[in-house]
């Protein structure tokens, strides 16, 4: 031990039902070790029965020796008392008598009981053990021997034990002692003061940290202080010296954020906010950085040093933390919204022959410890972060790391991994086939390999996009963007379109009937008619007779068919197909006006047993139709307010089969009136619900879209804002009070627009204003602020 630094002797005494708290102690101590090492030389040291070795002589005797040598007797009791000693009733009997008496004659050791509270339930039925304890309660609270605390959990416990001990440190805090101290003793405790005690050679941080030190020492040792005690700078300090990485509680981080011109923060504070940054990185939606956590301001990261700081911590938290996955999930998350490629992930300059993009550091930094690719290598063959590792490398690899790409794959064990590699590597040297292999397997919406297969697929030979549809782990729109882009090359064979038919997915049947009109192709048509012919089940195509009946019939062969009750349902619309919607017009505004009658003989229907819901679905059915044809109607040939109420009377009926379409005609033609039913309506849908939303706004109006902006429903309130802000121009005011809205998405809408109308001066004043309103405020606004004022580009650039 070095000569410098003292110790403060723990021992702890109690029976053996309290093994968690003795190791809160333990914890405690270290903790509080390693806080106030840089301003202290003073230690905790614990001992306890644990620390003696078996004797032939009587065991409480060696025990006896720690009791002799400590500087704090720490007692803790809850139910038992424990075994007789052969001089005493108990061990902690012994050992507190031993240490009362000692006391008495040097005054030392300082004694502090703790009492653990016991239940109503153990009360009423005590036992001798717990018996024993009572009576040592009452004794001890009738002579005010020592300090006494009660505890109710391990949690309450591990706080005040936390205290008394930081307490302890801190009263002894003397960075010049007077004259040298004996070993495993400590000075006379000094009271309480206000002043300062000088720090050699102190930097701002450490100084404040002094001064908050200082003032936690005066509150604990008389109850109150003379000093400000910033509470959250101390928690700070404190969780940044802990060896167990915790974020900094978001109320906490939010408080200090308001001192912020005040504080001066110390290295492993600054590593600690990284760390809290990262992990609330890790916890947010990983497609936007919207985080409640606002340290940007702290970190200094727009200039290169404080760049390649934030960096160096990001790249230690994703690569080398292993018990932290939130954290180092976010701390890759923020190495892809930054785009930066530090050069302990990527190899130099020098090693690539090229100007790179790689932040490469300066002076004692530039050693490298681990090549790069050994780096990656340990990461993937290690860690269940993987998966973000390559969305990190596939966000910003450019064709210069196709080498070293292919070179980390060669040494990774995993055969998934290694695959991606590759596709990672292939996609930069244009050639998506490994893409597509991987698509057979599983592709996640919203992934790198997504946006890869999107960007990429006119590069596909048709061979990759017939695998590309045949995929079934994928999102659809792969599989429909794959069918569009074949059709567009060539026609399909038989066998191709009943491999389309073969997914049975309607998206894709739709696409084939959709490509056969797109192309005009009689072959195409042909190709179509006979893959549907041969197949075995004909489910799939059910929703589409009109189709078929349009591909296959004449126009006269369908007329015949539409006159009939029973069939007309699928041959008028073909027929709309055939002909065209200008020659179906009136038909379809007879089918509307009549509620179908003019095409059905409804009590023929009614007598083949279609009633109630079924015979309401099928004359929805022809209704949806007739919509559609007058949809489809150039401009000249509607009837406009007429048509306009047909649709709007269609609206009203609230027809499950109909109500839709008949919506979103009505965006259209529509006029304010509409908007309310539109509105109401959108409650009830869920694929055209913002759709309806937005129209029934655009309708409506600047009072109906400042109705929408204090709506309960999310989407409401986001695009009612964003129609005040796009469409009316909203001023100034209403933005800032848009920023009070109970919706994050409201919130978030209106910083950006507020982050193109004020200079970055102005928004760093609003702040403050922001903050201070006495209504309060939202956490995802400062710290939106912060990253858009603070944050490296291209994240402080993000708009959600």
């Amino acid at each position: 031990m070095a000569a410098n630094i003292r110790e403060l002797v723990v021992f702890i005494a109690s029976p053996g039902d309290l093994q968690e708290e003795r190791a809160a102690v333990r914890q405690a101590a270290e903790m509080l070790n390693n806080q106030h090492a840089l301003l202290s030389t003073v230690r905790i040291r614990v001992t306890g029965w644990e620390h003696v070795q078996p004797e032939h002589e009587r065991p409480q005797e060696v025990i006896n020796e720690l009791v002799d040598e400590c500087d704090v007797f720490l007692g803790l009791l809850f139910r038992k008392w424990g075994s007789p000693t052969g001089e005493y009733d108990s061990g902690f009997e012994e050992e507190y008598e031993r240490a009362l008496k000692r006391r008495a004659e040097s005054g030392c050791p300082n004694i502090a009981i703790y009492f653990k509270k016991v239940s109503q339930e153990l009360l009423s039925d005590p036992g001798p053990q717990l018996l024993k304890v009572l009576k040592f309660q009452r004794r001890f609270q009738e002579e005010h021997s020592a300090l006494y605390r009660e505890f109710t959990s391990l949690e309450d416990f591990k706080f005040k034990i936390y205290t008394f001990f930081n307490s302890l440190l801190i009263s002894n805090l003397q960075p010049e002692p007077p004259s040298p101290q004996p070993e495993g003793t400590v000075a006379k405790r000094p009271q309480p003061t206000t002043e300062i005690i000088h720090v050699k050679n102190a930097d701002p941080a450490r100084r404040q940290i002094f001064e908050t030190m200082s003032a936690f020492a005066e509150l604990v040792a008389t109850g109150s202080s003379t000093q400000d005690l910033d509470v959250d700078r101390l928690l700070m300090v404190s969780l940044a010296f802990q060896p167990e990485k915790v974020a900094i509680p978001v109320h906490a981080l939010n408080r200090l954020y308001g001192n912020r011109a005040d504080l001066q923060i110390s290295a492993m504070e600054y590593s600690l906010l990284v760390w809290t940054l990262a992990d609330s990185y890790g916890h947010a939606a990983k497609e936007a950085p919207n985080v409640s956590v606002p340290a940007w301001y702290f970190l200094g990261a727009r200039d290169a040093d404080g760049l390649r700081d934030l960096t160096d911590i990001l790249v230690s938290v994703s690569f080398d933390d292993h018990d932290n996955f939130v954290a180092r999930c976010g701390a890759l998350r923020l190495l892809s919204f930054i785009r930066v490629k530090p050069v302990e992930l990527w190899p130099s300059d020098k090693d690539m022959g090229i100007s790179s993009p790689s932040l490469v550091p300066t002076g004692s930094d530039a050693q490298e410890e681990i090549p790069p690719v050994e780096r990656w290598e340990q990461h993937l063959n290690g860690t269940d972060s993987t998966s973000l590792a390559l969305d990190y490398m596939a966000e910003v690899a450019s064709s210069a790391d196709v080498d070293f790409i292919r070179d980390l794959a060669a040494r990774v064990e995993s055969r998934s991994h290694r695959s991606r590699l590759q596709a990672i590597a292939n996609y930069l040297s244009d050639d998506i086939h490994r893409l597509i292999e991987l698509a057979s397997s599983y592709v996640s919406s919203d992934s790198w390999e997504e946006r890869f297969l999107i960007h990429g697929i006119g590069r596909a030979k048709d061979d990759d996009l017939l695998r590309l549809i045949d995929a079934k782990n994928v999102p659809i729109r792969l599989n429909v963007r794959a069918l569009e882009e074949i059709t567009s090359r060539r026609t399909l064979t038989v066998a191709e379109i009943s491999r389309v038919l073969g997914r049975k997915h309607e998206q894709l049947v739709t696409g084939l009937f959709d490509a056969v009109d797109r192309t005009g192709s009689a072959d195409f048509k042909v190709a179509v008619l006979e893959a549907i012919a041969s197949l075995e089940d004909r489910d799939i195509v059910q929703e589409h007779k009109s189709r078929l009946l349009a591909l296959t019939h004449s126009v006269e062969d369908v007329r015949v068919l539409a006159a009939d009750t029973h069939k007309t349902l699928d041959a008028w619309p073909a027929l709309a197909i055939l002909e065209g919607p200008a020659a179906l017009a009136d038909e379809a505004r007879k089918i509307l006006d009549t509620d179908c009658s003019s095409h059905m003989d409804i009590a023929e229907l009614e007598s083949a047993g279609y009633k109630g819901s079924v015979l309401e679905f099928v004359q929805g059915k022809l209704r949806l139709a007739a919509l559609k044809v007058l949809k489809q109607l150039p401009e000249d040939l509607r009837e406009k307010d007429a048509d306009t109420q047909r649709v709007r009377n269609e609206l009203r009926r609230r027809y499950m089969v109909t109500q839709e379409t008949a919506a979103l005609m009505l965006l259209d033609w529509g006029g304010e009136e509409d908007a309310p039913m539109i509105l109401e309506l959108a409650d009830s849908v869920v694929q055209d619900k913002q759709v309806l939303i937005s129209g029934s706004i655009k309708l409506g109006g600047i009072r109906f879209a400042r109705q929408c902006l204090t709506s309960s429903d999310p989407d409401k309130a986001l695009l009612g804002s964003k129609a005040l802000i796009e469409q009316h121009n909203g001023s100034l005011r209403e933005l800032k009070g848009m920023l009070y809205s109970s919706h994050s998405s409201v919130r978030i809408r209106a910083i950006n627009e507020l982050r193109e109308r004020l200079t970055d001066s102005q928004l760093g004043d609003f702040i403050s204003e922001y903050r201070n309103k006495s209504t309060g405020y939202y956490y995802d606004v400062v710290a939106a602020i912060d990253r858009m004022l603070y944050a490296p580009d291209p994240l402080a650039g993000y708009r959600s």
